[in-house]
């Protein structure tokens, strides 16, 4: 019994006395190399967010698209606004336009 509990106490005790275990000899300073410069930054858009032809860039069809619509309604609107104004007028009344931000 005694030796399996002093095989125990070597493996987590140190050594004692003139057997002991000699110090490991210092590790030396650590040093690296110094990191080399990250490369200077250059922004750019992603490529797809410009599509480019002949060196132009071009604007997406999505954006055409609903300018189009926006100008399309801007122009019923004030046909409808034209109108409305000129059957009030035969019935002899004045049209004052409300604007769509203020009637919202």
């Amino acid at each position: 019994m005694r030796s399996l509990l002093a095989a125990i106490l070597a493996l987590f005790l140190p050594a004692r006395g003139a057997h002991r275990a000699a110090a490991p000899p210092p590790l030396p300073p650590f040093s690296c190399p110094p990191a080399p410069e990250p490369p200077p930054v250059v922004t750019r858009p992603h490529l797809a967010d410009v599509i480019t032809v002949d060196g132009m860039p071009l604007v997406r069809p999505y954006l055409v698209e609903w300018e189009r619509e926006r100008d399309e309604h801007d122009r019923r609107r004030l046909q409808r606004e034209r109108r409305r104004a000129a059957v009030l007028a035969t019935l002899g009344q004045d049209y004052v336009p409300v604007p769509w931000e203020v009637a919202a």
